[in-house]
């Protein structure tokens, strides 16, 4: 009798997590919102004051915002959604992709704008000649369902089916991939990219092989400092619910029938209008109505059992998402600031140790700045990881060369001198990103 329970159970395991067959096409919708000319991007380099000599505009681009199918995590599909930037080469010459994931959001809404400066990364990149994705994620712009937030296998697939659906429309398009594969984003999108970077990598597909990755001021080590600030002031209070509302949707981390059940009163009837299906309300928003100290408004209870437990289904989790104990195949940097308050440095430094520990020699340490904080760092992360792809874009797999040419490194070491210097007057984040 106890065989066949066991035998019953097995079979209704096996079932529940049953997938659904992967679709004939990735490719739900596509729509050519925007196209640019080099002219009119001239224009814009000139009205955001942005150096040609550092951001060289060579190409006209084509933007399209695409819908493709995703799995979700218990093997169904739905659509996720985001933004893709053609370029339009001389003579159709095949072009690298660039993949790249955005910094935190919480409300759904996306508009296609040249305003807004994730977007801006990507422009620059595709009118340099970069076939160029602006990664949604799952359950945010126009995508079904809920965001899983620091979800590493979520956000690498958000990349991972982005790309087979950018194969399929550049069939339509002409456009001639050139086997080249870039990762990169911003905060989140730091820990996206990396993510991205390691499922492709198991992946072994040989239509996708990364030539290299920039992850930029990442939370790769969710269980080291990054874990701390749960439990002392920290800028930004907003990641630990979010974070929790995540993995309670992925993993059942607390066993308990109504996710808002884990708050105290107010924020378990506060946080819904930010999380269900935000349309509007922005993360600024939430942090002013937060304690400074995320675990406040966590039932004690639950703190309790957290700290206790060194196998709480929380850390198991947590540790689940570390991205900091493989093994990448192809070069990475990882490009941080020492001043950062919201993504410890620590990340990426432990990222490194352990890597390279293990004897990688093919991933660096980028530093850009002992003093920027976080948005304030995230200019001169981006200018670093497009010279960082430039050199192989250029250059073949090995490139010998320097981080960027000399004179133009002199030129952003003068612009960061001064953006160093207000910032340490002002003390507080100019929020360049």
């Amino acid at each position: 009798m106890k065989i066949l329970s066991l035998l019953f159970a097995t079979l209704f395991a096996l079932n529940t997590y049953a997938t659904d067959p992967e679709p004939e096409q990735f490719l739900v919708s596509y729509k050519l919102v925007k196209q640019h000319t080099k002219k009119s991007v001239s224009k814009l380099w000139k009205d955001k004051g942005v150096p040609k000599i550092a951001l060289p505009v060579k190409n006209d681009v084509d933007i399209y915002e695409i819908i493709y199918r995703v799995q979700w995590i218990d093997g169904t599909w739905r659509n996720a959604s985001g933004i893709y930037y053609a370029p339009r080469t001389k003579k159709n010459k095949p072009v690298p992709y660039m993949l790249y994931g955005h910094g935190t959001r919480i409300h759904k809404h996306r508009e296609v704008s040249d305003g807004d400066s994730e977007q801006f990364i990507c422009l620059a990149h595709a009118v340099d000649g970069y076939a160029t994705a602006f990664v949604d994620y799952y359950g945010l712009g126009k995508g079904e369902g809920m965001h899983l937030y620091q979800h590493a296998w979520s956000e690498a697939h958000a990349f991972i089916y982005f790309l087979e659906a950018i194969d399929e429309l550049n069939k339509q398009l002409g456009v001639e991939h050139n086997g080249q594969l870039f990762l990169t984003g911003y905060s989140q999108g730091g820990h996206a990219s990396f993510a991205a970077h390691k499922y492709i990598q198991e992946r072994a597909d040989p239509r996708f092989k990364v030539t290299a990755s920039s992850p930029m001021s990442g939370a790769y080590h969710m269980t080291g400092a990054q874990e701390q600030y749960m439990f002392q002031e920290y800028p930004r209070p907003f990641y630990l619910p979010y974070l929790m509302l995540s993995y309670q949707t992925a993993y059942n981390i607390v066993d308990i029938e109504d996710p808002y059940d884990a708050f105290r009163a107010p924020f378990d009837t506060l946080f819904p209008k930010f999380f269900e299906n935000n349309d509007s309300k922005t993360l600024d928003e939430l942090n002013k109505v937060l304690p400074r100290v995320p675990m406040k408004v966590i039932e004690p209870e639950l703190i309790e059992a957290y700290k206790n437990d060194p196998d709480h289904p929380f850390k198991v989790r947590l540790r689940e998402n570390n991205l900091i104990h493989w093994e990448p195949q192809a070069p990475v940097q990882l490009c941080y600031c020492k001043g950062d308050k919201e993504v410890s440095y620590e990340n990426s430094e432990k990222a490194y140790e352990v890597m390279t520990g293990k004897g990688i020699d093919h991933i660096r340490l980028n530093n850009l700045s002992d003093h920027l904080d976080h948005n304030t760092c995230a200019a001169f992360a981006v200018l670093a990881t497009k010279y960082f792809f430039n050199r192989f874009k250029k250059h073949g797999e090995n490139p010998k060369l320097k981080e960027m040419p000399p004179f133009k490194k002199w030129i952003r070491n003068m612009v960061k001198k001064k953006v160093e210097k207000d910032f340490i007057e002002k003390g507080k984040d100019n929020a360049y990103l």
